[in-house]
């Protein structure tokens, strides 16, 4: 495996980390308290959508290499 792929499976891994903490969150929070959820939410959101353009950012530069 060459690094940028192992850098491309790595960022996967943080973004499947980031999902699952959005699903607890949305599990555990938000049939308690909706208004705690987003607020909540925003953090793993971003992240996310951070994650996923680092993933097609990394695929791109895989699939010219």
């Amino acid at each position: 495996m060459t690094i940028e792929e192992n850098k491309l499976a790595k960022t996967i891994e943080q973004l499947e980390l980031m999902n699952d903490a959005l699903r607890v969150l949305r599990l555990e929070i938000l049939p308690k308290n909706s208004r705690l959820f987003a607020a909540m939410a925003e953090g793993p959101l971003a992240e996310i959508e951070k994650l996923r353009r680092q993933i097609e950012e990394q695929a791109q530069l895989l699939a010219a290499a």
